[in-house]
């Protein structure tokens, strides 16, 4: 898992460790930790330590390493090596000690997702991505599944649109709705894994995206912003992934009724 970039070793197996080290130490705080929010709500101290701690880690790589993170990293700087992380993706569900939440993380060169890990706590599940080597679950090579019946429609509270994202509801009502609340990233790597056939994301910010779309595609499946474009900017808040089938379908839906809306 060490990957050279120029003299610096990026070892993406001390990232890993770090996580799975911080969601083991979560799961023991879920349900008994406060919600510190001030101008945001659902916010733990373990955000900014996660955050924190995986930042430290990237410094090591070189200074050509940015972070771009949701608590205290928030700007989205341009750099040949941008790690994008969203420290407790699901915070509020981790508040209420309620599967499913997770530690999200992607590293990007030059724009191009390299790796991603999303560990889900809760269910100790671990999934990884690598740029064409394949996405994993507990180190298990996992694809998309076939055809088109299950679909996740993820909403998030802080969503403005109600319109749209109801007519959407209404158009996929022939398929087997899950409008669960669980992390953005878990449901992400349920279409990876092939526990859900396809899903469409409305969002507050655009941090688990980058891992989330990464492990898709390497998982045999598709992800892109309402644009129809893998290359995601942090202003996108409209998601749509899935095997093959699947993508073609929503994505046309939610394309045709975006317009229209």
């Amino acid at each position: 898992l060490n990957f050279n970039s120029k003299k610096v070793q990026v070892d993406y197996q001390k990232v890993i460790d770090f996580i799975i080290d911080s969601g083991k130490r979560l799961a023991t705080r879920a349900g008994r930790i406060k919600d510190i929010g001030v101008t945001k709500s659902n916010l733990t101290e373990e955000d900014f330590v996660i955050e924190r701690g995986l930042k430290a880690i990237i410094s090591e790589f070189g200074k050509d390493h940015v972070v771009f993170a949701e608590e205290e990293n928030d700007v989205f700087e341009k750099s040949g090596n941008l790690w994008v992380i969203d420290p407790i993706s699901g915070t509020h569900r981790f508040i209420y000690d309620k599967p499913h939440y997770a530690i999200v993380l992607a590293h990007l060169k030059n724009h191009l997702p390299q790796f991603a890990v999303v560990y889900d706590p809760s269910v100790e599940e671990l999934f990884t991505a690598f740029a064409g080597r394949g996405a994993f679950l507990n180190s298990k090579s996992i694809h998309v599944s076939r055809g088109i019946s299950k679909v996740i429609v993820r909403q998030s509270l802080a969503w403005q649109d109600p319109r749209l994202s109801d007519r959407v509801l209404e158009a996929v009502q022939n398929k087997q709705i899950d409008k669960n609340s669980h992390s953005m990233a878990v449901n992400y790597c349920a279409v990876a894994s092939g526990r859900a056939d396809g899903i469409i994301a409305f969002t507050k910010d655009a941090f688990p995206e980058f891992a989330g779309s990464l492990i898709i595609k390497e998982a045999g499946g598709k992800f892109t912003n309402i644009e129809g474009s893998n290359n995601i900017a942090p202003t996108d808040r409209i998601f749509i992934g899935g095997n093959m089938e699947s993508y073609k379908e929503l994505f046309g839906l939610v394309r045709g009724l975006a317009e229209y809306n």
